[in-house]
């Protein structure tokens, strides 16, 4: 009794009994079924890593990611080898391939002719450079999943009649690639009726998606929160200071703004000036935290500049202080130690071309000072020139 009922919680038949042959052959037909699968599985993962390395140039690291991932099973080279030979035919070089293969691996398992072929023809039909789509379809290789007839197609149709012509729809295609297969939704026509009900000019909505489409494709209620705050603040939306104040806000949190304000009244500005300057320049606001403060304190604490003049003058705060700022008033202090010239407006001495900063302020008085240019060009410490 007690050997029956072992033999019944292992769940092994008694002996003698007729199924227990049976059950061994089955278990070992099992054990051979699971080898084998194990062992193709093995030799498909072991061919995947290899193609993506040898002939995708592919890291080890990423070939062994890739080939991890659940979709991804090559079982032979003739599909991801067609593949590769239509994106050569387009442009695509070897560091293209592995760019677009590691960011969208499953490329290699489309269909070349039925998938692929379609869309490279469409963007190349639209007037898209060979090496143009290369180098954007390899840093957003998502836009080849989209559906040819429902979603790229429209998008251009979109494009191109905001746009007014396949060069500027090209160029937005440079620019911010994923915006295809974006456009074609109601989004964008709503945002558009909407930049048109408060008064912004067509002029102004094509430069909005030429140069920050993302804008366009955004979220209609805080488009509308950024376009209303410039308004409300002073922009005239005929301006293209409007259009920059619009993309000042889409790109950076409500946080974020309030401490580059705070940073411009550390060094003098009141909220009048900070609106000013940001009216007048609103590039001024998308400075980080860390350049306002080297700029602003050399401005005022080294050079003597009032805070109101440079509010009334905030593109300055742009320009490089290593490269641009500190030499250009290295220069003119030493011209005006030696009694030679009295550069009065930093403006005047910061905003002019290099070709005629040279020409005005180092060309003219290389026989007076023939060290002035190694002046300039940091060549000269600071013990030798005195140097900020």
């Amino acid at each position: 009794m007690f050997a029956f009922i072992y033999r019944r919680r292992i769940n092994v038949p008694p002996k003698g009994c007729i199924f227990a042959a049976q059950r061994a052959h089955d278990n070992t037909v099992l054990v051979r079924s699971c080898s084998s699968s194990v062992c193709e599985n093995a030799s498909e993962k072991a061919f995947s890593i290899s193609y993506l390395i040898n002939t995708c140039g592919i890291s080890s690291n990423n070939a062994v990611s890739i080939s991890n991932k659940p979709y991804f099973n090559l079982k032979s080279p003739e599909n991801p080898d067609a593949v590769l030979k239509l994106l050569r035919e387009y442009g695509f070089t070897d560091a293209h391939i592995s760019g677009i293969v590691t960011r969208l691996p499953k490329v290699l398992l489309s269909c070349p002719k039925k998938t692929l072929l379609p869309k490279l023809r469409f963007f190349r039909s639209i007037g898209v450079p060979k090496n143009v789509l290369a180098q954007k379809l390899s840093l957003h290789p998502s836009i080849l999943t989209r559906n040819l007839e429902n979603s790229l197609i429209p998008s251009y149709n979109v494009l191109k009649a905001l746009l007014g012509s396949d060069e500027k729809v090209i160029t937005l295609f440079s620019r911010a690639p994923g915006t295809f297969g974006r456009c074609c939704s109601e989004g964008i026509s709503s945002n558009i009726s909407m930049l048109r009900e408060r008064g912004v000019p067509q002029s102004t909505i094509v430069s909005l998606a030429v140069h920050q489409p993302n804008l366009l494709v955004s979220d209609k209620k805080r488009l509308a929160e950024y376009v209303d705050r410039a308004i409300e603040i002073g922009f005239d939306v005929n301006k293209i200071a409007f259009f920059l104040a619009v993309r000042v806000f889409y790109g950076m949190t409500e946080s974020t703004l309030k401490n580059k304000m705070e940073a411009y009244r550390r060094y003098g500005w009141t909220k009048s000036d900070v609106n000013a300057a940001f009216l007048k320049h609103p590039i001024c606001m998308n400075l980080s935290e860390k350049k306002i403060t080297v700029t602003m304190d050399f401005l005022v604490n080294v050079l003597g500049c009032k805070p109101v003049e440079i509010a009334q003058c905030p593109m300055l705060l742009g320009y490089s202080l290593d490269k641009r700022i500190r030499p250009r008033c290295l220069v003119a202090r030493v011209l005006k130690d030696k009694g030679l010239k009295n550069v009065i407006g930093l403006t005047s001495l910061l905003i002019i071309s290099e070709e005629k900063f040279l020409k005005k302020y180092i060309i003219k008085y290389e026989n007076d000072i023939p060290e002035l240019l190694d002046i300039y060009r940091g060549k000269l410490g600071p013990s030798e020139t005195g140097g900020f």
